[in-house]
């Protein structure tokens, strides 16, 4: 590189350079022909100091070396024919100085250089990164998170340790974090994402833009307060024009724990999305429920037709009994037969009713061995949607030595999706705060000296009703407007189908307990449980009708 290339447009340094010059010759002459005893020829650093501002690498080498030589003739001119001990230190001293010198200023110069080139890939890189950042059509945002880092800091030293039950006991709290966030800069597709004018619209404070009930921020401070480096999820987000917007969201946090000033956050607009397949979830639903509406009117006039035969034969033999017992005297062999008759069409009614029953049970089968704990684990991930549309938390207590049971694995998972959105939806009803879901399974005493295992979904609801309570299992019996009262009924009699018990009650500190039993299967299950449970194939969420 030529010397001096790399100081273009300072035209100061290079006036000091020049400086180094004279300086030199003025040295040179001093040490040369004054009787001064002492190392003068130290001030050859001086001369490096100032040229070094406008050469390169090469011209402080050459320029050192000059020095060196400077210094070298010139204590051969003075000292040529006294040469004594001292005057032979002075120039080691002053040519020692002189290399140290030059190599510093080499060393600075290779640092100075290095620093430059990692300052302009700096430069081309944020050049880069703002280039896709404006023409990303993926909505982009730079925001501030120092306050909110600050906030749960305080929180740490004020001794939280269960964030999640915090932000619980505090329902205000995740939106006043929110209001902490500060929007520092937004690409175009933020603008017209958010229907925005300008940039000027959505800088600032992020609270404008979030529902109040969003349940995406508390799982944001979350994943800050553990630390995470990545967050994504579902979101809603309120745009300048008033609409609300359902979008996927992406944060990425910075690994070393400072940065968190320039955050960046990606979204992504589901909202059409999300509207299509609600619309075709309702349409599926009313689909179902008139399917099942037409099953019932169905099964109705079969049981209608079926049972219409044995109860008319039941009644004409009655009659034709009464006409036997009066006469006089009574005919009691005849009207006993009449009697025998009546018990036989009997029996011929209630088998019909058996065999109906077992077409509303289809998984009457119950063969197949089952960890109920695996089961829950099954539904929690196919209830995901529900329980993140719901802004609802489903937590598990297993405990350790809960044995398999038998049964169907359908039916009883159609059983539990059914009493967890059951419990969705009565803490929706009843405004809950707090809206946690908890699903227990253990083991109780024996019954009859067989083992059982127990299943509790407790809601934070209003509770059932002393008027409702007795009736809830019973056929056709809801307290939903839009149901049909079949679902739980459906519930007990697949719990009945494997030989447990379902049953409900208020817990003390509010809400309902649903509670079944079932008797656990006399072997293990062949494979252990697993850590995390495999979700089963996807099934339409049962609810009460």
């Amino acid at each position: 590189m030529p010397g001096g290339s790399h100081t273009a447009g300072r035209p100061n340094e290079r006036r000091i350079g020049v400086l180094a010059i004279p300086l030199a010759f003025a040295v040179f002459v001093i040490d040369t022909f004054t009787d001064i005893e002492s190392a003068i020829a130290v001030l050859y650093v001086l001369v490096l100091l100032l040229a070094a501002t406008t050469l390169s690498r090469r011209g402080i080498l050459r320029v050192a070396a000059g020095c060196g030589l400077l210094a070298v003739l010139s204590f051969l001119l003075s000292h040529w024919h006294d040469m004594d001990l001292s005057a032979v230190l002075r120039c080691g001293v002053s040519l020692s100085a002189i290399l140290i010198t030059g190599a510093l200023l080499v060393r600075d110069h290779d640092s100075r250089a290095l620093l430059v080139r990692a300052n302009g890939a700096l430069a081309r890189s944020e050049k880069r990164y703002r280039s896709m950042f404006e023409q990303a059509r993926v909505s982009l945002w730079e925001q501030d998170f120092t306050a909110v880092m600050a906030a749960l800091d305080a929180l740490r030293a004020d001794g939280v340790t269960d964030l999640t039950a915090y932000a619980q006991a505090n329902p205000g709290w995740a939106r006043k974090m929110g209001a902490l966030i500060v929007t520092t800069n937004v690409n175009d597709a933020t603008l017209e994402l958010l229907g925005a004018a300008d940039r000027t619209e959505v800088l600032g404070p992020l609270e404008r833009f979030l529902p109040a009930d969003d349940p995406a921020m508390p799982q944001v401070l979350l994943a800050l307060w553990e630390g995470r480096n990545r967050f994504e999820g579902r979101a809603q987000l309120i745009a300048a024009d008033g609409r609300v917007l359902t979008v996927l969201l992406g944060i990425s946090f910075p690994d070393d724990g400072i940065g968190f000033d320039q955050v960046v956050v990606g979204i992504v607009d589901i909202t059409q999305r999300e509207r299509t397949q609600e619309a075709l979830l309702a349409a599926q639903a009313e689909l179902a429920r008139a399917a099942r509406a037409a099953t019932l009117g169905a099964l109705s006039a079969s049981i209608a037709h079926e049972l219409n035969q044995p109860l008319g034969a039941i009644v004409l033999n009655a009659q034709a009994c009464l006409r036997w017992l009066r006469r006089d005297p009574p005919d009691i062999d005849t009207a006993a037969k009449a009697v025998d008759r009546m018990i036989r069409d009997g029996k011929r009614a209630a088998e019909i009713v058996q065999r109906t029953r077992g077409m509303l049970v289809k998984d009457a089968h119950c063969d197949e061995t089952i960890d109920l704990r695996q089961l829950v684990g099954e539904v929690a991930l196919l209830l995901e949607r529900e329980l993140s549309a719901a802004a609802a938390v489903l937590s598990t207590d297993f405990a350790a030595d809960v044995p398999p049971v038998r049964g169907s694995r359908v039916g009883l998972q159609q059983v539990l999706i059914n009493l967890v959105t059951n419990g969705l939806y009565a803490m929706a009803e009843a405004g809950s705060p707090r809206r946690d879901l908890t699903v227990t399974v253990d083991s109780p005493e024996a019954i009859q000296g067989m083992p059982q295992v127990r299943v509790s979904v407790r809601d934070r609801g209003r509770g059932i009703d002393e008027g409702s309570r007795a009736r809830l299992f019973d056929p056709f019996f809801t307290t939903r407007p839009d149901g049909m009262g079949m679902g739980l009924a459906i519930c007990r009699s697949t719990i009945e189908s494997c030989g447990g018990t379902l049953t409900v009650h208020n817990h003390p500190e509010g809400g309902a307990v649903f509670e079944f039993t079932i008797p656990a299967a006399s072997h293990p299950p062949s494979t252990p449980l697993p850590a995390t449970p495999s979700p089963a194939a996807p099934l339409a969420p049962a609810r009460e009708d």
